[in-house]
C-alpha cells in the first residue's frame, strides 16, 4: 500500500505562474508610468508601484511568503529602470532602494500582530503610516542618492523628494488596497443598485468634493488648495470607510496632476522645488486626516452596533430580547394591517425545562437553550422574527402567514425540538418537547399584546392538554405530536 501523501498548501501550478506574471507585469507598468510622471525640475509627481505591491502582499500574505517572488518583483524593477534608459549602476540603486522600502515596511507591518489592518480603529492608520514612514526614510537615502548621480538635483532636496512622493502615494493607494472589500465589483452593483444611491443627501458629500476640486482649480491662491478638506471630512462623517479612501486618492490624484505640465492649473508661486515639497506635505496631511477621520467614525459606528446589539439581543440565545423583539414586531404588524396581509404569532414554552436546570445544572440548561434556539431559527423564513421572551419562553412573529400556514410552521418547530435529542458534553443524550401556542390577526384584535394574549392562552391550552402539543387559538382541536 503506497504511503498517504500529506496535504499540502501549496497553490496550483497554473495559479502560481499567474500570480507570478501578474506581478512582473503590474511592478514593470506601474513603475515605468512613474518614471514617464515628472515635473519640468524632475520631480517624480507619483510612484504608486510600492504602495500598491505592498498591499498585495498584506492582503495576499502567501504571495509574499514565497522568494522567488520577491525575486521576480526585483527583476520587474531592474528592467523598468533600464527601459527608463537609466545607466547600469544607477537602475540597480534606484531598484535596491524600492525594493528595501517594500521589504521594510512588509517587515514591520506584519510584525505588529496587534495592528487593524482593516483601519477600523481609532489608531490604525497613524500606525501603519508611522511604518511605511520609515520606509520612505530607508528608500529615500539610496534612492535619493541616486538622483544626486544621475541629476543636478541637490542631496537634500533629491531625498526630501523621494520621501515624500513616496509617503504621498503610500498614503492615497494603501489605504483603498486594504479596506477594498473581497468582491469589490460585486457590492458595488448592489450598491448601485441600491434605491437610495440617487438621494441627493446619499451623493452632497462626494458632490461637494467635487466643486470644492474645481473652484481650487478657478480661484486662485495658495489657500485654493485647502478647499477639500472640510468636503473630505463630511465625506468621511457619511460615506464608508472603503467609499472615504476611494474619494481621497481621488483629491490626492487631482491635486497632483494639477501641478504637472501641460495643465499648470496652480498658481504661479508653486512652481519651485520646495513649494512643490511642502505642498506636498500638506496633501499627505490632508489626506492622513481624513482617512484617519473615517477610521474614528467606523470605529464609533462598530461600538454602536456592538451596543445595539447588547441592547436588543439576548446574550445566551442571540436572539431579540423581550423589548425589541416588542418593538419589531409592532412594525411588521402595523405594516401588514396597511398591506392587508395575514399576521400569525407563535408563543413556545419549553416542557418541564426547569428539572434540567436542576438535574444536570445551569451550564446544561444554557446549552439546550442555544441548541433549541438553533433549531428553531432553521424552521423560519428570514422574514420571521423570533426572539426570547423569559426564561424557557420563545415568541415568533409569522408576517403574510395565515393561520393554517402558522400551525404547519408550529409544528415544523415542534417537532424539530422533539423528534433530535440533545448531545450533552458527557455523551449522555437529553430530549425535549415544547408546546405552542398560535394566534392570528383579526379584525378582534387590536394591537400586538392583544395577539400574544391569544397565543398564551392557546399555550395554556396546549399545556394542559399533555404538553408537546401546537395548539391554534382559532381551532378548537389541538394537533397531539407523533
Amino acid at each position: 500500500m503506497k504511503p498517504k501523501q500529506a496535504f499540502c498548501l501549496r497553490p496550483p501550478r497554473r495559479y502560481s505562474y499567474l500570480s507570478r506574471f501578474f506581478l512582473f507585469s503590474l511592478v514593470l507598468l506601474l513603475t515605468l508610468l512613474g518614471t514617464k510622471l515628472h515635473h519640468s525640475d524632475a520631480l517624480t509627481i507619483f510612484w504608486p508601484t510600492e504602495a500598491v505591491l505592498l498591499g498585495l502582499f498584506i492582503r495576499r500574505p502567501d504571495w509574499a511568503s514565497q522568494k522567488f517572488n520577491w525575486l521576480l518583483i526585483t527583476l520587474a524593477y531592474f528592467c523598468a529602470e533600464l527601459l527608463a534608459t537609466n545607466p547600469l549602476p544607477i537602475a540597480l540603486l534606484l531598484t535596491v532602494a524600492d525594493v528595501s522600502g517594500v521589504s521594510l515596511a512588509y517587515w514591520l507591518i506584519t510584525r505588529n500582530r496587534q495592528l487593524d489592518l482593516s483601519l477600523r480603529r481609532p489608531q490604525a492608520m497613524l500606525t501603519l503610516a508611522s511604518y511605511y514612514g520609515l520606509a520612505c526614510v530607508l528608500s529615500a537615502l539610496l534612492g535619493g542618492f541616486a538622483l544626486y548621480l544621475h541629476t543636478d538635483q541637490d542631496l537634500p532636496l533629491a531625498i526630501l523628494s523621494w520621501m515624500l512622493t513616496s509617503l504621498i502615494s503610500y498614503s492615497a493607494i494603501l489605504p483603498v488596497i486594504l479596506t477594498a472589500p473581497a468582491r469589490p465589483w460585486r457590492r458595488f452593483l448592489e450598491y448601485w443598485n441600491e434605491p437610495h444611491l440617487m438621494s441627493l443627501a446619499q451623493l452632497a458629500p462626494a458632490l461637494s468634493l467635487l466643486l470644492a476640486s474645481l473652484l481650487s482649480l478657478l480661484i486662485d491662491g495658495p489657500g485654493s488648495l485647502a478647499f477639500p478638506v472640510l468636503p473630505l471630512l463630511w465625506c468621511a462623517l457619511s460615506y464608508s470607510l472603503f467609499s472615504t479612501t476611494l474619494l481621497t486618492l481621488f483629491y490626492v490624484l487631482w491635486t497632483l496632476f494639477a501641478l504637472s505640465p501641460p495643465v499648470y492649473f496652480l498658481p504661479n508661486q508653486f512652481h519651485t522645488s520646495l513649494d512643490l515639497l511642502s505642498l506636498r506635505i500638506g496633501i499627505a496631511s490632508i489626506a492622513l486626516a481624513s482617512i484617519t477621520s473615517a477610521s474614528l467614525m467606523s470605529a464609533r459606528n462598530l461600538a454602536v452596533e456592538k451596543l445595539q446589539q447588547l441592547a436588543h439581543h439576548d446574550d445566551l440565545t442571540g436572539l431579540l430580547n423581550k423589548q425589541a423583539f416588542y418593538q419589531q414586531s409592532q412594525t411588521i404588524l402595523t405594516q401588514c394591517r396597511l398591506k392587508q396581509l395575514p399576521i400569525s404569532v407563535i408563543v413556545l414554552d419549553i416542557d418541564h425545562f426547569k428539572p434540567v436546570n436542576d438535574t444536570h445544572g445551569h451550564h446544561v440548561g444554557d446549552l439546550a437553550l442555544s441548541a433549541v434556539t438553533q433549531r428553531i431559527s432553521l424552521a423560519l423564513r428570514e422574514t420571521d422574527v423570533c426572539g426570547r421572551l423569559g426564561g424557557e419562553e420563545f415568541g415568533i412573529l409569522l408576517p403574510d402567514c395565515s393561520a393554517l400556514q402558522a400551525h404547519a410552521v408550529a409544528e415544523r418547530v415542534r417537532k424539530s425540538i422533539s423528534l433530535l435529542p440533545f448531545c450533552l458534553d458527557n455523551d449522555q443524550q437529553l430530549t425535549m418537547t415544547a408546546s405552542l401556542g398560535i394566534a392570528t390577526l383579526d379584525s378582534s384584535t387590536l394591537d400586538l399584546h392583544a395577539l400574544l394574549r391569544q397565543a398564551d392562552t392557546a399555550l395554556y391550552e396546549a399545556k394542559r392538554a399533555g404538553r408537546d402539543q401546537s395548539y391554534s387559538y382559532h381551532l378548537p382541536e389541538p394537533k397531539t405530536g407523533t
